[in-house]
């Protein structure tokens, strides 16, 4: 058993659609004799203390796709469908999409793909991304509406927490690394802060699909846990 998270962002007319998949591991040190008496996680959702055993969140990036421009949405339904009835993520995968810009009817196509048992057990979520930041994070987490600023943050926190693992060797990870590296806190005439990619020219649909795929945080899926020596393991 294990806990994934697909970040799909769905690309308009001149923008590439793309899609991260992270699993959710915990990292525990010592590593309990036994798990049964080990307890959920509270506040905040990745870190936490018990019994005297400090336990957090790690996130580490498994799948990494992008889909070439002007590709129909229909396809990328099937694909997305096909990825998540493989064996690793059927039943255990939550699909998280950014429905800013495509509009209903697209988003609609992942309703009825669910709905048809396309897309695993549990209900694809929409969110729609808005300017800026909240000055409630922990209620916009779980709402259908969220600020950039926030679900970018968030990532980049998990980045310099070292919370975030990218496997090397992962196909497109190399592209994804660019767009993270080109991507920027910047502050508009108006004096808001948004955090977007360097320049008009570089891209961050992967980065806004890994910044989703981090956003919710969902309890389908017993996590595995990460030893002392980094071997993954299920729990007992």
């Amino acid at each position: 058993m294990a806990n994934f998270t697909v970040g799909l962002d769905l690309g308009q007319a001149r923008d590439y659609s793309a899609l991260v998949v992270t699993e959710r591991v915990q990292v525990v040190c010592p590593v309990p004799a036994e798990w049964e008496s080990f307890e959920e996680p509270t506040l905040p959702d990745d870190a936490y203390t018990c019994e005297g055993r400090d336990v957090h969140d790690e996130f580490h990036v498994r799948h990494v796709q992008r889909w070439s421009l002007g590709t129909p949405y229909p396809v990328i339904v099937d694909q997305v469908a096909e990825l998540m009835q493989t064996p690793d993520f059927d039943g255990v995968a939550q699909l998280v999409l950014d429905a800013t810009g495509v509009g209903a009817a697209v988003a609609d196509m992942f309703t009825e793909a669910y709905k048809a048992g396309r897309l695993g057990e549990l209900w694809p979520k929409r969110i729609t991304l808005t300017g800026g930041f909240s000055s409630d994070l922990a209620r916009r987490r779980g709402s259908r509406t969220a600020h950039k600023g926030d679900v970018v943050a968030r990532l980049l926190s998990l980045f310099e927490r070292r919370r975030l693992v990218m496997p090397p060797g992962l196909p497109q990870a190399d592209a994804l690394e660019r767009e993270l590296r080109a991507f920027t806190l910047k502050q508009s005439k108006a004096g808001r802060l948004t955090f977007e990619a360097k320049k008009e020219s570089d891209h961050d649909d992967l980065v806004i699909a890994l910044a989703l795929s981090v956003w919710i945080v969902h309890r389908r899926g017993e996590p595995r846990y990460v030893t002392p020596n980094g071997e993954l393991r299920e729990k007992l």
